[in-house]
């Protein structure tokens, strides 16, 4: 018997995997209201890249964001980044770079690429999982609301009926056994 197929396990579950959902959902609203709201800002391609950084400098419009100088091959990119992340990289350092889904002026357009990021501006990719949580925690249900197979009846029976089911008569009124055998019996050799 399985984990999920015990109610209060199943349900510690199904509570779990739904306020993950409610979370996600609640996310995705919240960036999609800053984004109706803020009349700077627009939508840009998402994208991973691995640059090689020249140079920090501050920002001394923002009090979150900071410039960093970074070189992809020969093109130049200047990424905002908030100023922790900023503070944290040196020239000739080499880093993954999360290019956030939209862009205004205040917050950061690129991040450093952690996992927390990741689920932080992407928080739909969590869906999926939850998703799979919800399709096994409803076939461990199904599978333990189905009723059980029947018992098994076992009947013993003694050597007697055995033996007797050998010469038993067929529907046909053929008999079974030696004696349905349509050769006569060899007589034994004479002996001299």
């Amino acid at each position: 018997m399985s984990a999920l197929s015990r109610p209060a396990f199943r349900w510690s579950v199904l509570l779990g995997t739904w306020a993950l959902m409610g979370a996600v959902v609640w996310i995705v609203t919240v960036q999609v209201f800053l984004l109706a709201l803020n009349p700077f800002c627009h939508v840009q391609r998402p994208g991973v890249s691995r640059l090689e950084v020249v140079s920090v400098d501050r920002n001394t419009d923002s009090q979150i964001t900071d410039f960093v100088t970074a070189k992809q091959g020969d093109e130049t990119r200047v990424l905002t980044l908030s100023k922790a992340e900023a503070a944290e990289l040196h020239a000739d350092d080499e880093v993954w770079i999360l290019d956030a889904w939209y862009v205004d002026s205040l917050r950061p357009t690129q991040f450093r690429l952690t996992p927390q990021r990741i689920l932080l501006e992407y928080p739909g990719i969590l869906l999926l999982p939850a998703a799979w949580i919800l399709w096994r925690v409803r076939k461990a249900r199904q599978k333990a609301d189905a009723a059980p197979p029947p018992p098994v009846r076992r009947t013993f029976t003694d050597d007697f009926h055995l033996k007797a089911q050998r010469f038993a008569k067929t529907d046909a009124g053929d008999v079974q056994g030696p004696a349905a055998s349509s050769e006569p019996p060899t007589k034994a050799e004479d002996r001299p």
